[in-house]
This record gives C-alpha cells, structure tokens and sequence, in this order.
C-alpha cells in the first residue's frame, strides 16, 4: 500500500479536542506488514509521559501532514483498539516524524 494515496480523514481542530476517529482494517493491515517499532515506541512516549515531536522537512503541505493530523486525532480517540491504533499512529509517525 502506498500511504501517500490513501484519502486519509480531514482533521479540524474540533475533531483534535474531541477526538472519535476510528481506523480502517486497511491501515491495520499494513501497519501489521511494516511492524513500526520505531514509531510505537514514539507513541508510547507520547500518549503515557508527553513529549515533543519533530516533523520531518517534506510533511508541510503533503499528504503527510494530513497523515499525521489523523494521527494526532486517532490517538486520544476511544473508537479503535489499543494495539491497532498504536500499530496504525507508529507507522505514521515513521513517515512523517524524526525518530
């Protein structure tokens, strides 16, 4: 699957401070493929102590900025399993987060 064709969700700022975004089994999936260690261990530190993040140089205006976006908003979301959104959020991250 090539991430950078996949119609990833429009993020609002609403949609950040309530977050109820589901992820597909499609992402899953791949997710599954990659196994993103790099970028689950970049969530773990996120979602349980905070942290900050760096965008790599190319995310700005590209479908990774909508990428992450979603990412942002899957991950304080209820809807999905842990295990899936930390597989779906970590491949994510791979794409557009320095590690």
């Amino acid at each position: 699957m090539d991430l950078s064709t996949y119609k990833f969700p429009e993020v609002t700022e609403v949609d950040l401070a309530f977050p109820t975004f589901n992820t597909t089994k499609e992402l899953v999936e791949e997710a599954k493929k990659r196994n993103p260690q790099k970028g689950m261990k970049k969530f773990s530190e996120l979602f349980y102590s905070g942290g900050e993040i760096e965008l790599k140089e190319d995310v700005k205006g590209t479908w990774k900025e909508n990428a992450f976006m979603y990412a942002r908003a899957l991950m304080g979301s209820w809807a999905p399993k842990h295990e899936h959104k930390e597989l779906v959020v970590g491949m994510i991250f791979e794409e557009c987060l320095v590690l």
